[in-house]
C-alpha cells in the first residue's frame, strides 16, 4: 500500500508539472502569435489613405477638405489676442493676414476669422468665443479654433497641412483637436446602383474598412465603416465609425457627386 501511496504522489507530481509546463507553452503561444498579428498590422500590411482609397476609384477629384475644430480652454482672450492667434495660425500655413482679419461680436460672443479665396483653394481660420455653462451651472466664455482648408489642386498637399496644423495645435497647447476629411467628384449622368455599390466598397476595401451601417438606395445612397489605417473615429451605438461614403443625383448639373470622408463627412450632401 505505501508503495501505491508513493507510486500514486509521483505520478501526481509528474502530471502538474506537465500541466504547468503546458500552460506556459499555450501561454507562450498566444503571446507569439499577438506579437505577429502586431507586426503584420504595422508593418507587412500596406499603409494606406483616404486620398489613394479615393483616387483609385475616381479618375478625376473636384475637391479635398480638411477641418480641424480645436478646444481652447477659457482663459481670457481679448479682441487682439484673438486677432494675432488668426495670423500667427496664418503664418504657419503660409498665409499673410495682418489686415484681412475681421472681428465680429454678438453680445457675450465673438469671433476673430480671415478668409481667403483663390482659384485653386479657400481657406477660412476662426477663433471663436461663446458663452457656455460649465460643469456647475455658471456661465463662462470658452474657446474654439476653427481652420477648413480646401484645395482643388495638389490635393496630396492637404495630408502635410493636416501634420503641419497637428504641430501647430500643440504648439498653441489646444486641449482638443477633432479633424475631418472629405474628398468630393462628380460623374457626368447618372450612375447605376451597380455602379455605386461598386464604387464604395471598392472605397472601404482598400482603407480596410469593415461595414458598421448602410442604406444603400438611389435616393439615399451612405455607408458607415470603421478601419484601423486611420486614426481618429466616433463611436455611434457603441459602433467606431471612421469611415463615410455618400452620393446622390444633382440634376440639375445632370451628374452624380461622390463624397468619402473622415470620420465623417460634414454638411449635407
Amino acid at each position: 500500500m505505501e508503495i501505491l501511496s508513493s507510486l500514486s504522489k509521483e505520478f501526481k507530481k509528474i502530471m502538474i508539472e506537465k500541466k504547468s509546463k503546458m500552460t506556459i507553452y499555450v501561454l507562450g503561444v498566444l503571446w507569439i502569435a499577438v506579437i505577429m498579428q502586431i507586426a503584420v498590422n504595422n508593418f507587412l500590411i500596406p499603409k494606406s489613405n483616404i486620398l489613394e482609397a479615393f483616387i483609385s476609384t475616381n479618375t478625376e477629384v473636384s475637391s479635398f477638405e480638411l477641418e480641424m475644430v480645436a478646444d481652447y480652454g477659457n482663459n481670457y482672450l481679448s479682441e487682439s489676442d484673438k486677432r494675432d492667434l488668426v495670423v500667427f495660425i496664418a503664418g504657419k500655413i503660409g498665409l499673410t493676414a495682418n489686415k484681412d482679419v475681421i472681428v465680429n461680436r454678438n453680445g457675450e460672443d465673438s469671433e476673430a476669422l480671415l478668409q481667403k479665396i483663390g482659384k485653386n483653394s479657400e481657406t477660412l481660420i476662426k477663433v471663436i468665443s461663446k458663452e457656455q455653462e460649465n460643469e456647475e451651472g455658471i456661465p463662462e466664455l470658452k474657446h474654439y479654433i476653427i481652420v477648413d482648408l480646401k484645395l482643388y489642386e495638389n490635393l496630396d498637399s492637404i495630408l502635410e497641412y493636416h501634420k503641419l496644423l497637428d504641430k501647430v495645435f500643440k504648439e498653441i497647447k489646444t486641449n482638443k483637436v477633432e479633424t475631418t476629411m472629405q474628398l468630393s467628384s462628380k460623374y457626368k449622368g447618372r450612375l447605376s446602383l451597380d455602379n455605386m455599390n461598386t464604387l464604395a466598397d471598392r472605397m472601404v476595401d482598400n482603407l480596410q474598412g469593415k461595414i458598421a451601417y448602410d442604406n444603400r438606395s438611389e435616393k439615399l445612397f451612405t455607408i458607415y465603416a470603421y478601419t484601423g489605417l486611420l486614426d481618429e473615429y466616433v463611436t455611434s451605438m457603441g459602433t467606431k465609425i471612421n469611415i463615410h461614403v455618400a452620393m446622390n443625383y444633382d440634376e440639375t448639373t445632370d451628374s452624380t457627386n461622390v463624397y468619402l470622408g473622415t470620420p465623417v463627412i460634414n454638411g449635407g450632401y
